[in-house]
């Protein structure tokens, strides 16, 4: 008499599969907000290293030139040099390969105005030792970068460059800051201290930043 044998495979129950969607769905509520902050902290270190890219084409540019034209951050052009932004000076003159951008902020590649968007100024410097609160279009002219509020840090008679940078998460401009200027600062008040300062924030806790690229 021969004795069959059946391969029976077996399943997984319900119990299984709702225990493993459980285990993926804890997972994934631990390890998403971890991946969200590590893509934000590498895009504020790409800024940082696009903005040391940055001032060094700009020494360049003064080394070679002996002098810096005034771009007021006006205008609506991305491409060949105008009035509104030093980095297409920048590109024009073989110092860089292509216009400013970073990975935070408002980057866009249309001819909306410059004011809305990423670009790099070159404006009279204002001499007051104190620097006021920059807002969402008014900034740049004036840096307090030795921390002393009784003495003015430049002259009428020099030009700064700065990056703009609107549209910036106001914890992405607060980690900026660390990584440029060492502070460790919290909440959404304006930052006025060091190469990188920022408005306060607008109801959608973003910020204009702006950071100090170099004068002459």
């Amino acid at each position: 008499m021969r004795t069959k044998y059946v391969n029976k495979q077996a399943g997984y129950t319900l119990i299984e599969i709702i225990g493993v969607i459980a285990i993926i769905a804890i997972l994934a509520a631990v390890l998403t907000p971890r991946v969200i902050s590590v893509i934000a902290r590498g895009k504020v270190n790409s800024t940082a290293q696009g903005l040391a890219s940055l001032k060094t084409a700009t020494t360049d540019y003064i080394v070679k030139n002996g002098s810096i034209p005034l771009r007021d951050g006006t205008g609506a052009t991305n491409g060949a040099v105008a009035i509104g932004r030093f980095d297409a000076d920048l590109l024009s003159g073989g110092f860089t390969e292509k216009l400013f951008s970073c990975a935070i902020g408002t980057q866009l590649f249309d001819e909306s105005a410059l004011t809305g968007r990423i670009h790099v100024r070159s404006q009279t410097a204002a001499s007051a030792a104190a620097v006021v609160a920059p807002t969402a279009t008014v900034g740049g002219t004036n840096f307090n970068l030795d921390r002393d509020t009784a003495t003015a840090d430049f002259l009428t008679s020099q030009t700064i460059v700065c990056a703009v940078i609107p549209g910036v998460a106001i914890a992405d401009a607060i980690a900026l800051n660390k990584i440029l200027d060492g502070d460790t600062n919290v909440g959404s008040a304006a930052d006025v201290v060091g190469r990188c300062i920022y408005s306060a924030a607008a109801p959608d806790n973003t910020v204009t930043v702006y950071v100090y690229i170099g004068h002459y």
